[in-house]
């Protein structure tokens, strides 16, 4: 039986009971009992659920683990790639070579293209004139929260209901 089917027939019968579809205690007794199987199966369907929750949240966290060990792996890699092409680079530079041509590869030592690199030191920001700077406004949450539980009214803006969750122990 399904948890679908388990909740729905849960529903009919407690519907059946509370608008007195019973007219009999003999009815009633057999709704009662009806409902009481049902309790059990959804009793027996939300263990096997929670059992393979369970499994599926250990494996989420060993594979989590295992992304971060090859994420490690491949950042360490990347790195001294890197450290390699700039030894590589340093190295044609210091003997004025800006082209090797091998079997594999044809390597060139060239200027970077794009957009000249910008430094702006953070004690000149204040000294900057008013044209080449930005005002970036954004709201303080934490202040209209308090209000709105305050009981103030802020159009736009507004307190959700908080959610739930299933906790498995």
């Amino acid at each position: 039986m399904s948890l679908y089917h388990i909740s729905s027939e849960m529903q009919t019968v407690i519907d059946a009971m509370l608008e007195g579809g019973a007219d009999s205690p003999e009815a009633m007794t057999a709704l009662d009992e009806h409902l009481k199987g049902l309790e059990a199966a959804l009793e027996s369907k939300a263990e096997g659920y929670a059992g393979v929750i369970r499994e599926l949240e250990m494996r989420a966290t060993a594979r989590t683990e295992e992304v971060k060990r090859i994420r490690a792996l491949a950042d360490a890699d990347a790195t001294l790639a890197q450290r390699l092409k700039e030894r590589l680079r340093d190295a044609m530079i210091a003997t004025g070579t800006t082209r090797v041509e091998t079997a594999r590869f044809r390597i060139t030592v060239q200027a970077n293209g794009g957009k000249q690199p910008l430094v702006i030191d953070p004690g000149a920001v204040d000294d900057l004139p008013a044209a080449m700077t930005r005002i970036v406004r954004e709201p303080d949450k934490e202040l209209i929260r308090a209000a709105l539980e305050a009981g103030d009214s802020i159009p736009g803006c507004e307190l959700l209901p908080r959610g739930s969750s299933l906790r498995i122990r």
